[in-house]
């Protein structure tokens, strides 16, 4: 292969990546010197360093705080019941086969086809009867419902890789309802199930435009919070809040990357450890 032509067909593909992932990045790094900026509005440092918009997080008085806890609150409440949810419904469209199962796999995915703004005006409308606006139960039960879709796909897609014959093979063995669960199923399970919670936190920890119609002043959650800083007035912590959130994504990537790739490539190069966990 001649150079122009290894140029045209390898080196213009990677520059034409690198210059994407640029493009899509670098924006995004920008919120850390501006999140370091000694004025009270967004710009670059000019006169020093501060940490101040990184200290106003952490002062309950300011509203970041309490954003996040809520957030987090919740999203934790969400993400559980979600995936139990999903998980009951994967489980019993897995052993029961027809009609119904298909029927509620449409209703239970139904978040994913209604528009979001169609949704939070049916949702405004159906708990302002309920009392459930600018409430913890009624926020929950929203994030649920908008999890459930991708906790469900998770989960389905894991419990499809399971041989139904394992199961009629522990059936013939006399093998009750709960000891086929707890043996043959959930262990087959448990890849689909953490995808399943880790989208449902995602998507409770993320949501905006219901969160904005049924809650007022009572619940605020961390996008609501940035909504109305950036509403009212914009505030630098904005930056600072990006940056810890960019940092914790980091944190979280490098922590996959070093850590559980790290144990999967011992296992696999230590016969004695893969054979300890095929055993168990």
């Amino acid at each position: 292969m001649s150079p122009a032509r290894r140029l045209v067909q390898i080196g213009l593909p990677k520059l034409a990546a690198w210059l994407l992932l640029a493009f899509l990045f670098v924006p995004i790094l920008v919120v850390i010197p501006v999140s370091l900026t000694d004025r009270d509005y967004l710009s670059l440092p000019q006169d020093g360093v501060s940490l101040a918009h990184y200290a106003a997080l952490l002062d309950w008085r300011a509203g970041w705080l309490s954003s996040m806890a809520t957030s987090l609150a919740i999203a934790l409440a969400s993400s559980v019941l979600a995936t139990a949810v999903a998980a009951a419904y994967a489980i019993g469209a897995f052993v029961y086969v027809g009609r119904w199962p298909s029927l509620l796999r449409v209703v239970l995915l139904s978040p994913l086809i209604v528009p979001p703004i169609i949704y939070a005006v049916g949702m405004v409308k159906l708990w302002s009867r309920f009392g459930l606006l600018d409430s913890w139960i009624g926020v929950t039960i929203v994030h649920v419902m908008l999890a459930i879709p991708l906790a469900v796909l998770a989960i389905g897609a894991s419990l499809s890789n399971l041989d139904p014959r394992m199961v009629q093979a522990a059936r013939s063995l006399g093998a009750r309802p709960p000891t086929i669960f707890l043996r043959v199923i959930l262990p087959n399970l448990d890849s689909g199930i953490g995808a399943g919670a880790i989208l449902a936190f995602i998507t409770s920890w993320d949501e905006i435009t219901v969160t904005l119609f049924i809650t007022g002043r009572r619940i605020v959650t961390l996008p609501r919070r940035i909504w109305t800083s950036i509403a009212d007035s914009v505030d630098p912590a904005l930056a600072a809040i990006a940056s810890a959130l960019l940092l914790a994504t980091l944190l979280a990537l490098l922590i996959r990357l070093f850590v559980f790739e790290r144990g999967g490539s011992l296992s696999r190069s230590n016969p004695k450890i893969a054979a300890k966990g095929t055993s168990s």
